[in-house]
């Protein structure tokens, strides 16, 4: 078939972008000088170095860009797609106002038919990153950097085609002999009379077409008509995460021999089930869930993560014996699904409404994680609506998520608006159904305030594990661990309070977190098993023992260095954003074995168009955390092709080169990159001077309890409730673990009852603890008020020495 108009066409936009901080609208004027900006490529991030820290820059960055366009594309539909821009954004085309984006992580697309020009066509693009009361999230342990951190594309169709991510497929009902195929078309008809086409679907495995349906269809004016169809596939291959098989259904829209659109969908077969009683079910038999927490954030590059970077992210959950990964804690590059489904993993795609502990007065991404001002509501819910949709549609066709998340941990809101909180997870979980009712909407972080009770399945973090034994309905451990540590780490286990235990009602359980990651919270971003610099921990290869026995490696020893080397992941990688290389670097003695002295390692590109994110030059050092155990690694991207020469030097050592290629259009010719410094500025947030306790609702584990006094009754602020151990023994205990190091200024512990011999201590990693205070007797109804002068603990803990009493309250501030 020879078709009369050219089909579909996507383009990525990646190259060629300047960027500049600063709210500078009137860049968007083709006259406008941009020549002092910087070169920059796509996925960019504000924060660009960054390096883990707690602050970073808040407020407007400007990207330009000339954009291209045929004259034989005049008259076509033209639109831009970004995956991912943090968080609110304008488009301007020419001058003028194209669109506009609010939600900081989830794709959209920009419609510029009307607006473009052949030839050249100046794009701006005007980004904030600054905090919103009615966006979401309003609140989160993570890194909030601004930027265009995810793809652009150029797309171009006919008048007629099928709409942005417009196919939808099901499989409803599979065996190994069949499985029906529910397929859903949306079909754009942008011309203003009825038009009578053709619609070919192409079910393709490997390259062979496994089935074929093909309709006539009238295509009424103006408007977007949906196509439902059912087919069978006879012996499907299934879907699974040790054979992850994939099917490319093929959509052609034509009359005659004219072809409107060309469009492929990737999918898989499977079905899966949670229960409340046997645990999770794919393809009709168990399978037990283990796996990971996942943020997308890299060194240096925050946020801005390469294709990849992605699939390195995904295969080292799944190099360790892992089948698992929830998206914390929000809708992640519609990349990330695909290498999940590619890979075999499966994944937990969320929502990015959201809490933090010890949650403040409005103003920065420690508030309440739902609105506390009225007038902030309708807005508020409305972004979760609109991003909860966004994140279903284009996402929808990837076999590995089996979960749709609306939540995580919003019981960390203001007190007086929770019940509005568990009305808007409610509404939300109407949606996912409208959206999508072939998965399950979760309450993720759901281990307080009746947040497990509102979706179809519970996540519990934290001490959630421990509290909620066979609730009667599907459950998940959706976080344990929070270990901070740092490489190498002990080669041990994550595993806390019993969750290495697998009960047949458990559907699964997910480590918090696979990898380090910037945080507004001090230290609380060094709880991966991996580092930032994507270089595993020791219990990363214990859990690779664990899951598929094999042996860890010997590990470093110190020694005399003598030499350095360097190797990479991969020595050709292209141009156009989508692809970098991670580069090692080892500390070697004269027998070439690996030393775990710590020193400071310099990287620098010698020749050809690369960029480490700190420019042409990198040190890497153990103050810093990225040269540590002997050892230290960093992504480096081209933005023009050739060959590419890194030199790896440090004092009194044998240096090291590594030979790359870069493959793209525009080749380097020894162009000076004016590459990305540092933010001119970084947002501290003010102490707004109100008392907050940041003990509530945070995990509390104990020794024992007894039932109807659990554990969580201790810091939930409620006076008529109140903790019991489960036993009449010495040394009972109970422990509030604040999930980060804090200062200190004061303890206030409420007894309920007479009680003798208690020990009072703190400790920063659990393990070590220092005695705060001891008490030989203590009176019914006791306030008991420490200030430990502004000390920095994590954990809380009250022990008994003798017979135990019943503690009504801990508040921490």
């Amino acid at each position: 078939m020879s078709g009369k108009k050219e089909a579909r066409k996507t383009m990525l936009q990646n190259n060629g972008w300047t960027f500049m901080y600063g709210d500078l609208l009137e860049a968007k004027s083709s006259a406008y000088d941009d020549s002092a900006w910087y070169h920059i490529g796509i996925p960019h991030s504000f924060g660009i170095p960054y390096f883990m820290e707690n602050n970073f820059y808040v407020g407007y960055g400007c990207y330009r860009k000339t954009i291209d366009i045929k004259t034989e594309w005049i008259g076509k539909r033209l639109s831009l797609e970004f995956q991912g821009v943090f968080q609110e954004v304008e488009i301007y085309l020419n001058e003028t106002l194209a669109g506009v984006h609010k939600g900081g992580y989830t794709a959209f697309t920009i419609d510029i038919s009307e607006l473009v020009v052949a030839g050249k066509n100046q794009l701006f693009v005007r980004v904030n990153n600054k905090w919103n009361p009615r966006l979401a999230p309003r609140a989160g342990e993570h890194v909030f950097n601004g930027g265009i951190y995810r793809d652009v594309n150029l797309i171009v169709t006919g008048e007629i085609c099928v709409s942005w991510y417009g196919t939808f497929i099901r499989t409803p009902k599979v065996s190994d002999q069949m499985a029906d195929l529910h397929v859903t078309i949306e079909v754009e008809n942008h011309t203003f009379v009825k038009t009578k086409c053709t619609i070919k679907n192409q079910v393709m495995y490997e390259e062979k077409i496994v089935c074929e349906f093909t309709d006539e269809v009238m295509l009424l004016p103006d408007c977007i008509s949906k196509f439902e169809k059912v087919e069978n596939i006879p012996n499907p291959n299934l879907w699974h995460p040790d054979e992850p098989s994939l099917y490319i259904l093929k959509t052609l829209i034509f009359d005659g021999n004219q072809i409107y659109d060309t469009y492929t969908t990737e999918f898989g077969i499977r079905w899966f089930e949670f229960t409340a009683h046997e645990g999770f079910f794919l393809n009709g038999k168990h399978l037990d869930i283990l796996g990971a927490n996942v943020h997308q954030d890299h060194a240096g590059w925050s946020d801005a993560v390469t294709h990849a970077g992605i699939y390195r992210d995904v295969k080292m959950i799944k190099d360790c014996g892992m089948n698992f990964i929830r998206g914390s804690h929000y809708p992640h590059h519609t990349v990330f699904a695909s290498e999940c489904d590619r890979q075999g993993i499966l994944f937990w795609s969320e929502l990015c409404f959201w809490g933090i502990g010890g949650c403040q007065g409005d103003g920065y991404w420690n508030s309440s994680a739902y609105p506390v001002n009225e007038e902030d509501e309708k807005e508020f819910e409305e972004s979760c609506v609109t991003m909860l949709q966004e994140m279903i549609r284009t996402n929808r066709n990837h076999p590995s998520i089996v979960v749709w998340s609306m939540s995580n941990e919003v019981f960390f809101s203001n007190a007086r608006v929770l019940d509005k909180a568990r009305s808007l997870i409610k509404k939300l979980v109407s949606v996912s159904h409208d959206c999508d009712p072939t998965r399950p909407a979760a309450s993720g972080g759901a281990q307080r305030e009746g947040f497990d009770l509102l979706g179809d399945l519970a996540g519990y973090n934290g001490d959630g594990a421990s509290l909620y034994i066979n609730p009667g309905f599907p459950s998940f451990v959706s976080e344990y661990g929070s270990k901070i540590a740092e490489r190498p780490g002990e080669y041990a286990s994550y595993y806390t309070d019993g969750v290495e235990q697998n009960f047949a009602w458990r559907s699964g359980k997910a480590l918090w977190c696979g990898f380090h990651h910037g945080s507004i919270a001090d230290r609380m971003g060094y709880m991966g098993f991996i580092d930032y610099y994507r270089l595993p921990l020791g219990s990363w290869y214990w859990y690779r023992k664990e899951l598929l026995g094999i042996e860890p490696p010997e590990f470093a020893r110190a020694g005399i260095p003598y030499a350095l080397s360097l190797t990479t992941d991969r020595t050709e990688i292209k141009t156009d954003g989508t692809e970098d290389a991670q580069i090692i670097i080892m500390a070697l003695d004269n027998n070439g074995v690996r030393v775990s002295n710590t020193m400071p390692v310099t990287l620098e590109i010698i020749a050809g168009g690369a960029v480490f994110p700190t420019g042409r030059s990198i040190v890497l050092s153990p103050e810093k955390g990225s040269f540590l155990d002997g050892m230290g690694a960093i992504e480096l991207r081209a933005l023009y092709a050739g060959e590419i020469k890194i030199m790896a030097t440090a004092n009194g050592l044998q240096g090291s080169e590594l030979i790359l290629n870069a493959i793209g259009e525009e080749m380097w010719n020894g162009q000076i990159i004016q590459y990305q410094q540092k933010p001119p500025c970084v947002f501290v947030p003010q102490i707004n001077g109100e008392r907050t306790n940041i003990a509530r609702n945070k995990p509390v584990f104990c020794s024992s309890y007894h039932k109807g006094h659990e554990p969580s009754m201790l810091n939930n602020e409620n006076a008529d409730t109140f903790w019991r151990a489960g036993r009449e023994s010495d040394n009972e205990w109970i422990c509030i673990d604040l999930e980060g190091i804090k200062e200190i200024s004061e303890i206030i512990i409420t007894f309920e009852s007479i009680g003798h011999e208690t020990e009072i201590s703190a400790s920063v990693n659990g393990t070590e603890y220092s005695i705060l205070d001891k008490l030989s007797i203590v009176a019914m109804n006791k306030k008991l008020t420490l200030e430990p002068g502004k000390e920095k603990y994590r954990y809380i803990k009250v022990r008994y020495t003798e017979l135990p009493m019943d503690i009504g309250e801990i508040e921490i501030y």
